[in-house]
């Protein structure tokens, strides 16, 4: 049979938004990732995870977390570009994202997320450093295994250190809308 155009549902997002939180629960790792969710504004939301692409003339949208509260309604599906990581005991722990906008094509998100013990963290500045060159290569290669053009790189990172005997998450998601 020949191919012939179809209805289908089409769900292409207009904006997105880039948020970040983190969080600690003396209780259970479900409760310091709902925590990090709130700091990040997005815990009334049905997040449902996405692959890295950023659709084409996608707008940035700069929102407060007031605002992402009047924007949506709770338990509204939203779509979700997300680096997370959780850990129980001392840890420190980073997640970050690295997107581009597309020129004249659609865009790219890379996500990074990682957990190293006390004795293996390096400063603040090392850490930042390494999640950024990291999250840097892996973009610069997906865009080449794409062949697609971007323009300049943003990146957005957190991170938390753990203590023993805590739950603790990073998280940073990119929200398509």
């Amino acid at each position: 049979m020949p191919y012939q155009k179809f209805d289908r549902i089409k769900l292409l997002p207009k904006h997105y938004f880039v948020v970040s939180g983190t969080a600690l629960s003396s209780v259970s790792a479900l409760n310091a990732f709902d925590g990090a969710l709130k700091t990040a504004g997005i815990h009334n939301l049905n997040l449902v995870k996405v692959s890295s692409i950023l659709p084409k003339g996608a707008i940035r949208l700069e929102l407060t977390e007031e605002e992402v509260a009047a924007f949506f309604e709770a338990g509204e599906v939203v779509f979700t570009v997300q680096a997370s990581v959780i850990r129980r005991g001392e840890k420190y722990l980073s997640a970050g994202l690295i997107w581009g906008e597309g020129s004249g094509t659609n865009g790219f998100v890379i996500e990074h997320a990682s957990s190293r013990p006390p004795r293996a963290m390096p400063t603040t500045e090392v850490l930042r450093k390494q999640v950024v060159d990291s999250l840097a290569s892996m973009f610069q290669e997906g865009v080449r295994i794409r062949n697609i053009r971007t323009k300049e790189p943003e990146f957005k990172m957190t991170e938390i250190h753990v203590p023993k005997d805590m739950y603790g998450c990073a998280l940073v998601s990119l929200i398509l809308c």
